[in-house]
């Protein structure tokens, strides 16, 4: 009986057991495609992946997770094969990363190397601050990102580098004698190649490397610049650029353009001033500035006439500016001369003045300086020639320098590059430039030998040309629709695409930029001329509707809207408005005196300050000028207040300001009073104003003018019967 309970028990067991493994198919297929995908993601480890250490260290965890997930299925014997497979792989691969991974900076640094010999120096970069992130003690990791700064022009930022390496990080004696040579071999290389710019005319591109050299001689602690011949080589560079300036001001002068001239002029001088201790001969500055200035004392001889009174003033502060450039003598006499042609007329608000010159320059020149290379360009001509090279259209579909030119010139490569340079073009052509560089980072990763290296970086450099001029092209449509957010955001993508590629300095983008820039400028510089003609009309209502504070203060804003440096605004409208509107500014500012004295029942304050308003108003013929003018009696009874108006009757006699009183008196007739209510006042006015002491001729226009206000008005009979009765007596005595 025991006996077959033991077997019972037995036979139960295996079958609990043979249960427990039974598993469904759709189950041991979900098992295994687990396990199946960790072991491809595993399969893909390289050790020429260096940068990708960290994320391998968590797919190796991730792969022991499942391997504990499925233990329990080992029975399965498809699961189990499986899982044997991954859990190798995970061993395999884990040896390799404990081996790799304290040497991941030394390999990173090694790949940077290679990369820097195939000539993908912002690949190289990127290492090389990978490696110097895992181990900022790297020497030569800092070295080679020292050499690839210098061979970017950036003399000072490598040195740096090396001066911290030898004073900091305590290099071996070959590692210093590298550092050492390197700094030497940076001097003397970027010192050739500025004189080699020097011999070519470049100034402006040999100042920004000779600057770089200034700024080491600053430091050096090696004893290597030779500070004396770089000042002198940088002296020369700014020399040349001043007669350059110089050179195209006579040319200028000489095609009978003396406004070119005079913009070019001021141009010089600014120049001048931030190189005054470089320039020293300024000879044939002055000689320039005199030459426009007698074109300009010409022109102001001429402009005799009322009409042309705003362009002699103009021409006049012109003058002015370029005189005070001169100095002296020179100075002192052009000043007499210009007061005599002047007169007694004030040519320049010196308020504006100070407005207009605190307000910042503004404009593409401005903001992308860096790309402004040359002194002086026929900016809408180069223009042409870019989009002949670069811009599609329906008479140049296949411009000659674009990509698509470019990708049929390339040598033979192997079919999968070649597709990605179709595929690339093909995305240029419908102005997905994203995608465009996306392929050719394809194809980047595709080359594996020098040769098809180069042609991807070829295709590169013209898709970022074509790129470039592209986007400008768009953004100088943008300015000509008026789109101006439009047009900045695609300059500032082009400019950000430049920095991303390292191609600040190529020369071919530098010419698009700069041709682009300037067109838009001048497109800016219109755009901002119709602002400030916006700004005239708006003013001109305002002075129809009598707002001359509204006018002032639009005024003073129109003169702060300024473009580049590049940009000449005609303000001389606005000039002319502010002083047309001088005298009612300065009517209105009295007109509010008056009325607060009239708050304030200030009466003799209020009479004389009126009488002073109202001579004012006539003496500076502001009705020409449809300026408001209330008359006091209009005043008074809007006031309302029978004691003050009295009281101001009062104070007019007193001032003998008799047509006042009269108006005054008015005043009670508009708010009900009979004319009997005030005949005696009308009686003493009529007596005394006859009797005033005036020569005849006064008397007579006074005696006039009471004819033609008062006679027919029953109202004034007693004042109008007093007058005449007294009148006969004064006429007796003169």
């Amino acid at each position: 009986m025991l006996k077959r309970f033991f077997v019972s028990l037995f036979f139960i067991f295996l079958s609990f057991i043979s249960f427990s493994q039974v598993i469904s198919d759709q189950e041991r297929k979900d098992i295994i495609s687990d396990i199946q995908k960790q072991i491809q993601i595993i399969s893909a480890f390289s050790s020429e992946n260096i940068e990708m250490m960290p994320v391998y260290i968590f797919q190796l965890q991730t792969a022991d997770n499942i391997l504990t997930k499925y233990e329990t299925y080992k029975a399965d014997n498809l699961i189990y094969a499986k899982w044997f497979e991954l859990k190798t792989l995970v061993k395999q691969n884990k040896e390799m990363i404990e081996f790799l991974e304290p040497r991941v900076g030394d390999l990173l640094y090694r790949k940077a190397i290679s990369l820097t010999a195939n000539n993908e120096k912002a690949k190289a970069y990127e290492y090389l601050n990978k490696a110097i992130a895992l181990d900022n003690n790297n020497v030569m990791a800092h070295y080679e990102l020292a050499k690839i700064s210098l061979d970017s022009g950036k003399v000072v930022l490598g040195t740096n580098r090396l001066t911290k390496i030898l004073s900091q990080m305590k290099p071996d004696k070959e590692e210093e004698l590298l550092c050492q040579n390197l700094i030497a071999f940076a001097y003397d290389k970027n010192l050739l190649k500025s004189m080699a710019l020097i011999n070519q005319g470049k100034y402006a591109y040999a100042v920004d490397i000779l600057t770089e050299l200034e700024a080491y001689c600053e430091v050096d602690i090696y004893g290597i610049c030779n500070k004396a011949l770089v000042k002198k080589n940088l002296d020369f560079c700014k020399t040349g650029i001043y007669k350059d300036h110089l050179d195209v001001t006579k040319r200028a002068m000489d095609m009978g353009r003396n406004d070119v001239a005079a913009d070019f002029v001021q141009n010089t001088y600014d120049y001048f001033q931030r190189n005054r201790r470089s320039i020293t001969d300024t000879t044939s500055f002055e000689g320039l500035v005199k030459g426009v200035v007698d074109s300009y004392i010409s022109q102001i001889k001429e402009l005799s006439s009322a009409k042309t009174n705003e362009a002699k003033i103009d021409l006049i502060r012109k003058t002015k500016e370029l005189i005070a450039m001169v100095g002296g003598a020179y100075e002192a006499e052009i000043l007499r001369l210009l007061a005599q042609l002047q007169g007694s007329k004030t040519p320049v608000d010196m308020k504006l003045d100070s407005i207009e010159d605190a307000a910042p320059s503004q404009g593409y020149t401005e903001e992308y300086a860096e790309y402004v290379k040359d002194s002086v360009s026929d900016a809408e001509e180069k223009v042409k020639e870019i989009e002949k090279e670069y811009i599609p259209s329906s008479t140049n579909k296949l411009p000659e320098k674009s990509l698509a030119v470019e990708t049929t010139k390339a040598k033979p490569l192997k079919k999968e590059i070649e597709d990605k340079f179709y595929e690339s073009r093909t995305f240029m052509t419908v102005n997905n430039y994203d995608m465009a560089l996306d392929v050719l980072e394809k194809a980047n990763r595709l080359a594996k030998i020098d040769v098809e290296k180069q042609e991807v970086e070829k295709m590169y450099t013209t898709a970022i040309r074509e790129i470039t001029a592209r986007r400008m092209s768009a953004a100088e449509y943008a300015i000509f629709q008026g789109e101006v957010q439009k047009a900045d955001s695609l300059v500032t993508r082009t400019n950000d695409l430049i920095t991303t590629y390292k191609m600040q300095e190529d020369p071919t983008v530098i010419r698009i930029m700069n041709s682009y820039l300037r067109v838009i400028d001048k497109k800016v510089c219109q755009k901002k001329q119709d602002e400030v003609d916006g700004y005239v009309y708006n003013i001109l209502d305002c002075i129809r509707r009598n707002d001359f504070y509204k006018a002032d203060e639009l005024i003073s804003i129109g003169m702060q809207i300024k473009g580049s440096s590049e940009c000449r605004l005609d303000k001389q409208k606005l000039r002319q408005l502010k002083r047309q509107i001088e005298k009612p500014l300065e009517y209105v500012a009295m007109r509010q005196n008056v009325m607060t004295s009239l708050e304030n029942k200030d009466t003799s304050h209020f009479i004389k300050t009126y009488a002073e308003l109202e001579q004012f108003w006539t003496d500076n013929s502001l009705i020409e000028m449809s300026v408001e003018h209330k008359p006091l009696r209009q005043i008074l009874v809007a006031i309302d207040n029978d004691d003050l108006i009295i009281k101001s009757i009062e104070e007019l006699i007193k001032y003998r300001l008799y047509f006042g009183s009269l108006e005054a008196l008015g005043a009670l007739k508009d708010m009900g009073y009979k004319r009997k209510h005030t005949k005696k006042a009308q009686k003493n006015i009529g007596m005394m104003m006859s009797l005033d002491l005036v020569n005849r001729p006064e008397k007579i226009r006074e005696s006039n003018r009471i004819d033609d206000k008062y006679k027919s008005d029953k109202w004034f009979k007693y004042f109008y019967k007093s007058y005449k009765k007294y009148l006969i007596k004064w006429a007796k005595k003169h």
